[in-house]
């Protein structure tokens, strides 16, 4: 699909878009705390969605990256439909998951930091596949898609990968949450080789039944720790000394450029290794004759930084770097080959296209919405304007994006409020501040509707996380460690 024509601001969807998330909000809090009603059994195809943790597209061959980092998903992509420019809701793990489970913005489903725990009065896409007659089952290999997040919510089977899973799993979850040891084993894991066993063993076991799976993968995150052959894959003259370790002090914006490019190889590395496990996962689904008859979306929470704006890392900036994120969804049964669709989406609109491809009844009163039509070269029927979050670390901040501009508020910084032209300034580096006429005033005006919509779910919702006590002891091993800001609770 072609990109969409012109910057216009298009102030009557924006209108439209005031009525319908403020005036049509009344009643949402029933409708989100009720459950659809379970069915005996599903006439649809499987879904099997995997959610790569700190993928950035820009790494993938699929997407014009130049190293060949990506062969199993490039043929996904080849096969399938590549959205060009999907956003997730933040920058960081647990609430973009939330996000992708709830299909709600983060200050809606409330799960915005890890002493918080997705309520269950919301609905997630397990239990809508569950009350469809799937077998829903998930498979995680990263802390904070722990189930006493809430994210285990509607499946019936959700199996800890770690490493450590016997330090967390029966433990309360204030006693390691931010516990510095589980964030740096976290660091560390290597979760590929238990990821697929995992998987293979139930689906050789429950591979008959109509199921939707999900599939969380790690090990892109940092620290870059590649096997062989992936360590030296793509940087195999390197003589220095910088490791994958990101939170080493020597990653720096002043490091030598040599031993950036090595941390970025080593980045690349460890996409290829898990590149190479997603073929595996493939290729038994195709030869057990269920690979035709399953919906394969996979996606990321967010991506991470190497220094564009000065910072390493995630959890800290909305820049595109971190926000932007890859969606392949592949299912020749209806969807066509080689797609490349140019229109913004967002991590909100999985569940909902998952859901549609699967014939399932909708999820009304969200506030995402399904991208089928766009994948059958239909325009989009709902303004896909995309609102990202941070609140956690002391950080408070919030963007709204469309193709040609972003605007940003730094709640913590005396309510800073600037936007960049996308078109002329892709890198975000011109920041433009005059708010008070033209263009800037317009899009003043537009985020202020935004955050009244925002208010106005919320507050019919009312389902906002649930807390957890942290003690003072661990609090402050986070701190010292930089994982939680001096501002948070």
């Amino acid at each position: 699909m072609q990109k969409a024509a012109g910057r216009s601001l298009r102030p009557a969807l924006w209108g439209a878009l005031g009525l319908v998330l403020v005036g049509g909000t009344w009643g949402v809090y029933k409708k989100l705390s009720s459950r659809p009603e379970p069915v005996a059994s599903p006439s649809g195809p499987n879904v099997l969605l995997i959610s790569i943790d700190m993928l950035r597209p820009d790494h993938l061959r699929c997407y014009g990256y130049h190293r060949e980092t990506s062969p199993r998903l490039d043929q996904v992509a080849a096969e399938g439909v590549l959205f060009e420019n999907h956003i997730s809701s933040t920058s960081w793990t647990l609430p973009a998951h939330a996000a992708m489970f709830t299909a709600l913005a983060d200050s809606v489903h409330g799960c915005t930091d890890a002493d918080k725990k997705l309520s269950d009065k919301l609905v997630t896409l397990a239990e809508r596949f569950a009350a469809g007659g799937y077998r829903t089952v998930g498979f995680f290999s990263g802390p904070y898609l722990h189930p006493a997040f809430g994210l285990g919510q509607g499946f019936q089977h959700y199996e800890n990968c770690t490493s450590f899973a016997k330090i967390i799993d029966g433990s309360p979850v204030e006693r390691w949450a931010m516990d510095s040891g589980v964030e740096q084993r976290s660091h560390r894991d290597i979760t590929n080789h238990i990821v697929y066993p995992a998987v293979k063993t139930w689906l050789d076991q429950n591979g008959s039944s109509r199921f939707f799976m999900f599939i969380h993968m790690w090990d892109v995150h940092f620290d870059f720790i590649p096997p062989a052959p992936y360590e030296t894959m793509f940087d195999p003259d390197y003589t220095g000394s910088v490791t994958g370790a990101v939170l080493d002090p020597r990653v720096n914006p002043e490091m030598p450029k040599r031993d950036l490019e090595h941390l970025l190889a080593l980045y690349d590395g460890e996409i290829a290794w898990t590149d190479y496990y997603l073929g595996r996962i493939l290729d038994d689904l195709e030869s057990s004759g269920l690979l035709d008859e399953t919906v394969v979306a996979v996606t990321s929470d967010h991506g991470t930084e190497f220094f564009e704006h000065g910072g390493k890392s995630h959890r800290r900036t909305l820049f595109d770097e971190v926000i932007r994120i890859p969606l392949i969804i592949r299912y020749p049964a209806r969807l066509p080959a080689g797609l490349r669709v140019a229109e913004q989406t967002r991590i909100i609109d999985i569940g909902p296209t998952l859901l549609e491809l699967a014939g399932l009844p909708p999820m009304h009163s969200v506030m995402g919405h399904s991208l089928v039509p766009l994948m059958l070269r239909q325009p989009p029927d709902f303004d896909n304007i995309a609102v990202a979050e941070l609140f956690s670390l002391g950080r408070r901040m919030r963007t709204i994006r469309t193709l040609e501009w972003k605007f940003t508020e730094l709640m913590m910084a005396d309510n800073a409020r600037f936007y960049v032209d996308l078109v002329e300034d892709p890198g975000e580096r011109r920041p433009l501040r005059d708010l008070a006429e033209g263009r800037g005033r317009q899009l003043l005006e537009r985020y202020q509707t935004i955050v009244k919509a925002l208010d106005a779910w919320r507050a019919q919702a009312s389902a906002g996380a649930e807390r957890s006590t942290i003690p003072d002891d661990v609090l402050r091993q986070l701190r010292s460690l930089g994982y939680v800001g001096e501002e948070d609770p």
